[in-house]
């Protein structure tokens, strides 16, 4: 069979292979070249291979070709898609940093008013805190005086004075209304917030943060003006109870509408917000009722409300029309007398300057204190004197000793209280002290 095969294979060869002769003449010379069957199958075999490697490239040209067109062109899908996203991306990026800009603008903005709020409560408490301080101080100082005859007075026996009448809107009205107009007022709080604005949510919840809190301080300044206005008229009774008025020791406004008093430098308002204007209008107000707190609060420090002696005493004797000690006859008394034991310290019954230490006709050896605000005290009979013309004294400072000088029937203390010159009864004064104070 491979024979029958290979026969054929030979057959067709030596057909299409047969040996041939190329002859070619020169000079008239013939010449002739014999190809023999082996020679051109190699021959053939040659060109065959040239053909292939030929048509090998020409296709392996063309397609990469095709590949580079290809690869080209994936690549500028994919640098199209890449320059959208990064756009997508930058654009992402801007919206996120406009949104925090709005958003650090909107908190620094809240912040710098809270803050400014928060100084001027801070400021105004310092202040009430200060006065309430004084007068818990002077309250301290008054209650070592005790009650005129030395003891301290029974529960039943204080001065009970209403210093805040029934009101007849209650409280809780006033405080639900307040806290309806601060609400009011928070809501003025920067401009309008976009619905469709990515900061939408965020800003809204700092602002309802922020407008709680304005709340909750226009409230603390509304208590602070009120404990101040109750305070100013629970002193104004104590001066009532005197006998000297509280108009008579401050400075009355210029002008009775308080809100025409009005002056100060230029502030441009595109740095003050309407919210921090409402907030320092309450403010403002406020802080009227604790500066008249403390002209108030000032003028009763100059009243000598305690007693000059600090020990064990006795009452034994008033003020007005008695029947003098000495002549038996009837005697305008200036002032009050207190028996204790010999040389039993003598106090200032406030604060001031010693005007006179010496000696005067009838009264012995004396001082005499000016404590400001018309205000003068004299300490008469005494066995001796600590203090020196022009001293400054405090309350409950000794400044003499009890005795018995002068126009004197025994060891006491002659004191009078004076008032624009003009005699007042001390013993009011000592009630006041005692007893409105509690002390």
């Amino acid at each position: 069979m491979s024979r029958k095969k290979s026969g054929q294979a030979k057959r067709v060869i030596n057909r299409w292979f047969k040996e041939r002769q190329i002859y070619h003449r020169s000079d008239g010379v013939v010449h002739f070249i014999s190809m023999s069957t082996r020679t051109q199958i190699a021959l053939a075999s040659v060109i065959g291979a040239a053909l292939l490697w030929v048509a090998y490239a020409s296709v392996n040209v063309v397609f990469k070709e095709q590949i580079i067109v290809a690869k080209e062109r994936d690549r500028r899908v994919i640098e199209t898609v890449f320059n959208k996203r990064l756009a997508q991306s930058q654009r992402a990026y801007d919206d996120v940093s406009s949104l925090n800009v709005i958003m650090q603008r909107e908190f620094d903005a809240t912040m710098a008013e809270i803050s400014s709020r928060h100084q001027t409560l801070k400021a105004m408490v310092e202040r009430k805190v200060s006065v309430a301080n004084d007068l818990q101080a002077l309250s301290k100082s008054l209650s070592e005086a005790g009650s005129p005859n030395g003891q301290k007075p029974a529960n039943g026996n204080r001065i009970m004075i209403d210093v805040a009448p029934a009101e007849p809107t209650p409280r809780q009205s006033r405080v639900s209304m307040l806290r309806r107009q601060a609400a009011r007022e928070a809501s003025l709080q920067g401009a309008q917030i976009p619905l469709n604005s990515p900061a939408a949510p965020a800003l809204q919840q700092m602002r309802a943060a922020s407008s709680e809190l304005y709340v909750e301080q226009v409230l603390l300044l509304a208590s602070l003006e009120e404990r101040a206005s109750k305070k100013i008229d629970e002193l104004k009774l104590i001066l009532a109870s005197t006998g000297v008025g509280a108009e008579q020791l401050t400075t009355a406004p210029k002008i009775s509408n308080l809100v025409l008093a009005q002056g100060g430098p230029f502030v441009d308002p595109s740095n003050v917000s309407d919210i921090n204007s409402a907030f320092f209008r309450h403010a403002n107000r406020a802080a009227l009722v604790v500066d008249q707190l403390r002209e108030v609060q000032n003028a009763v420090n100059s009243v000598p409300l305690s007693s000059p002696v600090l020990v064990s005493r006795k009452f034994t004797s008033g003020f007005g029309v008695r029947r003098d000690p000495i002549t038996g006859s009837a005697a305008s008394h200036q002032g009050i007398d207190f028996s204790a034991a010999w040389a039993a310290p003598i106090a200032s019954t406030a604060s001031g300057i010693v005007k006179f230490a010496g000696v005067r006709a009838g009264y012995g050896r004396c001082v005499e204190v000016d404590h400001g605000n018309g205000f003068m005290t004299r300490y008469a009979h005494l066995n001796r004197i600590v203090v020196r013309q022009g001293q400054k004294v405090k309350l409950n400072q000794k400044v003499g000793e009890l005795g018995s000088s002068g126009r004197s029937t025994g060891p006491h203390i002659h004191y009078e209280v004076m008032f624009r010159g003009q005699p007042r009864n001390p013993l009011r004064f000592i009630e006041a002290g005692r007893y409105v104070f509690e002390s």
